[in-house]
């Protein structure tokens, strides 16, 4: 498993995320969280860093799966404020999962927005219902730290029990 990191490289972080049990470990230099409301801006993204596409709404969600050269999306379980009265509103459907699969893109999870949610029930159903999804379509899962401080860092084992418990 692997190890996302919100915080500048050091060897430090490096040491304590491998006793953690994390394989690799990337940096906010290996990577980029993109949080954007233009499109030609997701048109401009170059395949040199993994970036992340945190999507304000479910057109631009849609449009950076399709034309983009994002590496994944995160955050979709905050584009809708309200559930529907009978069912979850977590931000993927079943269109959105088979286009994610057919161009290979990666659906990712943060710990660390679970552990610094206010409403954690609610997070936790609709990451819940998007890993179900996900598992449906055979799209790709990737469920990480992005720790923005060490006392956020969680080990190997935690993350599996809840990804165990979440279906991820």
């Amino acid at each position: 498993m692997d190890n996302y990191l919100l915080m500048k490289k050091s060897k430090e972080l490096e040491d304590f995320s491998k006793s953690l049990g994390f394989e690799k470990t990337y940096f906010w230099e290996d990577f980029e969280i993109l949080e954007t409301d233009s499109k030609k801006e997701l048109l401009r993204i170059s395949g040199k860093k993994k970036v992340i596409f945190r999507a304000p709404s479910e057109e631009l969600l849609r449009f950076a799966l399709e034309k983009t050269k994002v590496f994944g999306v995160i955050g979709m379980e905050k584009i809708n404020p309200k559930d529907s009265l009978h069912f979850v509103r977590g931000g993927l459907d079943q269109v959105l999962c088979k286009i994610a699969a057919e161009k290979d893109k990666v659906v990712v999870f943060s710990f660390s927005e679970i552990l610094n949610a206010k409403d954690k029930g609610k997070l936790l159903k609709r990451i819940s219902f998007n890993a179900k999804l996900c598992k449906k379509y055979k799209v790709k899962v990737l469920f990480s730290t992005f720790a923005s401080s060490k006392t956020e860092m969680r080990s190997v084992k935690d993350l599996e029990a809840l990804s165990r418990v979440l279906r991820i």
